[in-house]
């Protein structure tokens, strides 16, 4: 193709025939190259692709050098930045002659909360360029690296079952992902690949960072999602009678309050002492490994503030006596920021 376009830039149609040959020689090889790669994938074999830890494992980094590389041939050879999507038989192809890789956010959890990145990568211009007789097979491996695409991510999902903990999967997952978008950034290559493996990235951050605070703050989290749901019951939130409202009150137990206050106080310090070890040992990426930081911390952060909202709405007229052990936001702030510098 490139070739060919050289060719054709120079008014040069004598090897237009050789060219065509060439080109109808190559797709079915290629063809068959794919199929294979989809059989590996879908077929593969657990026992027999090593050893399977916590880290990146080879069959993410071949995925998507593979799916670069097919892309890339897709582009003929098109040096810059590339954004491709199929339109009937034509492959779009764009030029990246800015670079951009900033992060949006949303971790858009599928499954709901906070925050996280998204690429883009920011074109001067772009062109159509048409396959003309061999647009079907464009599409034809467009539509096999979708299956691909969907055949490799549940490849991964099985491979990460072979842990025991939920929290472990999460992090295989996440190692996986990253080094699939880590080398689609370093092709330059994006597209709906690309944003598909982002918004996966996204939804298994979300569930770490639930996952991580489990482990030392499980009691106040399930305090603040349990109250804030009787909270915001009717009857609660003012609709009925005072004496109603004050009556209800009395659900919430003082005692168990005073002690996550002045469990909180003593043991927070600690607990995001150890949710940074966790961090950086779980992830070999730093810069990812400090988005997670600071997803983690940050939704601590919330948790807290919910927290002190529920005793604040609980005992309006007269805060109990523990609140004086509460930690105030701002402290939380200031050892937040000595892990993570960028927050």
């Amino acid at each position: 193709h490139t070739n060919k376009r050289i060719m054709k830039e120079r008014n040069v149609d004598s090897l237009d025939k050789f060219f065509s040959s060439v080109t109808n020689l190559l797709w079915p090889r290629l063809k068959t190259v794919m199929d294979k790669q989809l059989r590996s994938v879908r077929d593969g074999d657990l026992t027999k692709l090593g050893t399977i830890d916590l880290h990146a494992h080879y069959v993410s980094r071949r995925y998507a050098e593979f799916t670069c590389s097919i892309l890339q041939i897709l582009l003929k050879g098109n040096k810059g930045g590339v954004n491709v999507t199929k339109s009937s038989s034509t492959v779009t192809t764009q030029s990246a002659s800015g670079t951009e890789n900033g992060e949006n956010k949303s971790f858009n959890r599928h499954e709901r909360r906070s925050s996280s990145s998204s690429l883009s990568l920011q074109s001067e211009h772009s062109s159509r360029v048409s396959f003309s007789g061999r647009g079907s097979a464009g599409d034809m491996l467009l539509n096999d690296l979708s299956v691909l695409q969907n055949e490799t991510i549940l490849l991964l999902q099985r491979l990460a079952d072979v842990h025991a903990s939920n929290k472990k999967k999460i992090v295989f997952l996440i190692n996986n992902i990253d080094q699939i978008i880590s080398i689609f950034q370093e092709r330059r290559v994006s597209g709906k690949e690309l944003n598909c493996f982002v918004e996966l990235l996204m939804q298994q951050r979300e569930l770490f960072v639930e996952e991580e605070l489990l482990q030392n703050f499980s009691k106040m989290i399930a305090f603040v999602q349990q109250t804030e749901q009787h909270i915001s019951r009717p009857y609660f939130g003012g609709t009925t009678s005072k004496a109603a409202a004050e009556g209800n009150k009395l659900e919430v137990n003082v005692q168990v309050v005073e002690s996550l206050v002045r469990e909180f106080a003593t043991t927070w310090k600690q607990g995001i002492e150890q949710i940074n070890r966790n961090v950086l040992s779980f992830f070999a990426n730093f810069r990812n490994g400090m988005e997670i930081l600071k997803q983690v911390l940050t939704q601590l952060l919330l948790y807290y503030t919910r927290f002190q909202d529920i005793i604040r709405k609980v005992w309006r007229s007269k805060p109990p006596a523990f609140c004086k052990d509460l930690v105030s936001t701002s402290t939380i702030l200031i050892e937040i920021k000595k892990y993570a510098l960028a927050i």
